[in-house]
């Protein structure tokens, strides 16, 4: 691995903005945005929901994409999309552009990561290990934002917002110039054809393994649930509770701090005990991150939340990954991982704008993280089905 240390290091300072400020740092700059053009919350959550829609339907034309111009050409646009987007948030007022610039920034997200991690794969041997180095880059994204954003947002009250988007659009294009060398191409594309099969194949699989439509069932509620924290947790701590935007960027670095490491944490522990309990131990955690919050305004219990919440997050993935890894063939990974990340994306869809929409009604942040945290208690209960299931097949 040695050897290909230089493009694990690029693909880390892609991750490192295109995924975080792509994707996480939505949450920090939502509530000056809203204050500042007069959204509604509803409003706020389509945009939020506009990123995930991007990054869901590039997720899956990135690999066409790259099946007619190559990964490498891929992943270089999609950089300068993410560049692109975050400049037109700041610099637009229209909704309709502002929208089309969340689809965007959603786009270049799926479009950085899916083709870099393909490029990665085929170059490096000890593939594992350099997933997590390279994933380890967007939770380190994720901590720059959460001290950087909160003082640009308040140098002024009417551009803080603006001038957060265009700082964050400068260092993704900065990262964009500096690894734009080492971001190459190897080995051989999938065909259309072949691909194409493999998504039918992937279909049919979810609907004949009673197993495997479990594990998606549940990929599809993490999905539900988290993004409800992750998009509105700023808005929650800053407005209704009244931290101040420092205090909430603290609050976040943890959570990013903590995504660092947790894809490598938890998939040790699923690599060597029984993947399903270290699943159920990790959704436990979760959801015990997004309670507390609830009954409780006090500072240290918002520094617990976000430092359980990022200590499981990425590792879910990993996790369920591995979960899925176990129920399949080798040669069907590819395939079968990419629908259900489809189909977890759907849940963060639904989850997004239905949250505005339960605040803009109760007019209080608390009735959608209570519906996050049934869902996650309901996501655990799918799990203790998925391992009864294990434990009368392993009986026959």
């Amino acid at each position: 691995m040695r050897k290909h240390l230089t493009l694990i290091f690029a693909g880390w300072l892609v991750q490192f903005t295109t995924m975080a400020f792509g994707r996480f740092v939505f949450t920090l700059i939502l509530p000056d945005m809203m204050k500042t053009l007069g959204l509604s919350a509803t409003m706020m959550g389509f945009l939020g929901t506009g990123i995930v829609a991007g990054y869901l339907v590039n997720s899956f034309m990135s690999g066409r994409i790259s099946d007619a111009i190559g990964e490498e050409k891929t992943l270089k646009y999609s950089i300068v999309l993410v560049s692109v987007s975050l400049f037109c948030l700041g610099y637009f007022t229209s909704y309709p552009v502002l929208l089309a610039a969340t689809l965007g920034l959603g786009a270049g997200a799926a479009g950085s990561y899916i083709p870099l991690i393909s490029i990665v794969n085929q170059s490096v041997s000890q593939k594992g290990s350099a997933f997590g180095i390279v994933m380890g880059g967007a939770g380190a994204g994720i901590v720059l934002s959460g001290y950087i954003v909160p003082p640009l947002l308040t140098l002024s009250t009417n551009l803080g917002y603006r001038l957060s988007w265009f700082v964050l659009a400068l260092i993704n294009t900065i990262v964009f110039i500096v690894t734009f060398r080492f971001l190459k191409q190897k080995g051989k594309k999938t065909s259309r054809q072949k691909r194409e099969k493999e998504n039918t194949s992937a279909s049919r699989l979810f609907i004949i393994r009673k197993r495997l439509f479990l594990m998606v069932l549940y990929y599809f509620i993490i999905g539900f649930s988290y993004i409800i924290y992750v998009t509105y947790f700023g808005a929650y701590a800053i407005t209704e509770i009244g931290f101040s935007e420092k205090t909430a960027g603290t609050m976040w670095s943890l959570f990013g701090f903590n995504s660092l490491y947790s894809g490598l944490f938890w998939g040790w522990f699923s690599d060597r005990m029984d993947k399903i309990i270290v699943a159920m131990s990790a959704t436990s955690i979760l959801t015990g991150a997004v309670l507390v919050i609830i009954p409780w305004s006090t500072a240290w219990v918002f520094y617990v939340s976000t430092f359980l919440f990022g200590f499981v997050f990425v590792g879910l993935i990993t996790v369920t990954a591995s979960l899925i890894s176990g129920e399949i063939a080798e040669r069907d990974m590819g395939s079968v991982f990419g629908a259900a990340t489809l189909i977890h994306g759907m849940g963060q869809v639904f989850g997004v704008p239905l949250s505005g929409y339960l605040h803009d009604v109760a007019s209080t942040w608390r009735l959608p993280f209570i519906v996050s945290a049934v869902s996650l208690v309901v996501s655990i209960m799918i799990l203790a089905a998925l391992k009864c299931l294990s434990h009368s097949q392993a009986a026959r």
